[in-house]
C-alpha cells in the first residue's frame, strides 16, 4: 500500500498555455507540460512589473472526471512610500473546479479586469491521464516564447521511497559506494561499510523531514522532494544524527564519532 501510487500504473500530466491578450488574437506567452504519478502537483510561478503569482495545483481523481485544486500567493505592487520604496499588497486564496479528463480549463491567476497588474493574463489547463509503464519520477518540459515574461513550471511530486547510496570518507579515502532502495517509515534497516579494512555498522531508515516553518513554502510545498536519512548505531537509542536532501544526486555528509564522515547520496529510484 505505501508506494501504490508510485507503482507501474497511471500517469498525470498536467498541459499548460500561459495567454495573453491582443489587439487582433490572444498570444501564447509560454506553454508545457509536467508529468509524474497520479499524485503529482504542479508549481506554477508568473511575474510581470507589477505584479507576481505563485500556485500549487493538486488533483483529486474522480472516475472520469478530475478535481483541481489551487492554492494561490499573490503579490501586486499598490503605489510608492513616502520615501519612494514600492508598496505591495499580498493575498491569498484557494479555488477548486471539477472537470472532465482532457477538458480545457481556463484560470485567470490575477484576477480579471485589471490589465495595470498583469490582470489580463489567463492560464489554459488540460489534465491527461495514461498508462505509466514504470516510470514513476517526474518530467517537466517548458518553451518560453516571450523571454520578457518570467514563467515557471515544476512537477511536485513526494517521494514514497528513494536510492540512496552511503560512503564513508576520512581525509582523502572513500569507501565503496554501497547503494540502497529505501521505503519511507519502513523499519530500519542495518547495513555495513568498510573502509580501509575497518568494517562501520549503522542504522538507517528513512523518513520525512519536520513541517515548513513558513506559511509559502507549506502552501507551496517547497520541501515536497526531500527526505531525510535517520541514522544510529545498533542496540544504542540515541541517533547519530539526520542527513536531510533533495533527490538530486548531491552528497549529504554527517561527521560520525569514529572520526569518519558518512555521506549520503539521495536520487529517485528506478522503475519496479
Amino acid at each position: 500500500m505505501i508506494a501504490a501510487l508510485q507503482r507501474p500504473g497511471t500517469r498525470l500530466t498536467y498541459h499548460i498555455r500561459v495567454i495573453e491578450p491582443a489587439a487582433v488574437t490572444p498570444r501564447t506567452l509560454a506553454s508545457g507540460a509536467v508529468s509524474g504519478p497520479l499524485d503529482s502537483d504542479m508549481r506554477l510561478t508568473l511575474r510581470t512589473d507589477r505584479a507576481e503569482v505563485e500556485a500549487l495545483f493538486q488533483v483529486t481523481a474522480f472516475g472520469d472526471t478530475v478535481t483541481v485544486a489551487g492554492e494561490f500567493l499573490t503579490r501586486r505592487l499598490v503605489g510608492q512610500s513616502r520615501r519612494g520604496l514600492p508598496l505591495w499588497e499580498e493575498d491569498t486564496y484557494r479555488r477548486l473546479l471539477r472537470m472532465a479528463w482532457s477538458d480545457t480549463a481556463r484560470i485567470y491567476p490575477f484576477g480579471t479586469g485589471k490589465r495595470g497588474q498583469g490582470g489580463s493574463l489567463w492560464v489554459e489547463l488540460i489534465l491527461e491521464r495514461h498508462f505509466a509503464g514504470g516510470e514513476a519520477r517526474p518530467a517537466e518540459a517548458f518553451d518560453l516564447v516571450d523571454s520578457t515574461r518570467d514563467v515557471r513550471l515544476e512537477a511536485v511530486v513526494r517521494p514514497r521511497r528513494a536510492r540512496v547510496i552511503l560512503n564513508l570518507v576520512r581525509g582523502d579515502t572513500v569507501s565503496g559506494p554501497r547503494p540502497m532502495d529505501l521505503v519511507l517509515e519502513e523499519p530500519p534497516r542495518v547495513v555495513q561499510l568498510v573502509l580501509k579494512g575497518r568494517p562501520t555498522t549503522l542504522v538507517v531508515s528513512l523518513t520525512r523531514p519536520d513541517p515548513a516553518r513558513s506559511a509559502r513554502a507549506r502552501a507551496l510545498a517547497l520541501d515536497a522532494d526531500v527526505v531525510c536519512l535517520r541514522v544510529s548505531q545498533p542496540a544504542v537509542l540515541q541517533p547519530l544524527g539526520t542527513i536531510c536532501g533533495r533527490l538530486n544526486n548531491i552528497a549529504r555528509q554527517l561527521p560520525l564519532p569514529t572520526g569518519d564522515t558518512l555521506a549520503a547520496t539521495f536520487a529517485w529510484p528506478g522503475p519496479r
